[in-house]
């Protein structure tokens, strides 16, 4: 997905701005559409310069919508919550 079309459907999407700059932040993390991101929630957080909080309020306001999936990861074995996947759909 090229930046216009991008710029295109967050325009589009009934999301706060905060929803709308994780997507697109997210998006050039994974290096496009196709891939996806490793990060937990608190690192985001930091990096984009909102609120813990905020970060999983507009995560899971982008999974309703249907633009990303959170997949919940474990590790092998001994079960420990490892941080989430996130896939573009």
């Amino acid at each position: 997905m090229n930046d216009l079309t991008r710029y295109q459907l967050l325009a589009k999407a009934k999301v706060p701005p905060a929803a709308k700059l994780l997507y697109s932040y997210l998006m050039d993390r994974a290096g496009g559409r196709h891939g996806c991101v490793l990060l937990s929630g608190k690192k985001l957080a930091l990096e984009v310069g909102l609120s813990p909080s905020t970060v999983r309020r507009n995560l899971h306001r982008l999974q309703l919508i249907g633009l990303i999936r959170i997949t919940a990861r474990y590790s092998e074995g001994e079960g420990i919550r490892l941080t989430n996947q996130i896939t573009f759909r």
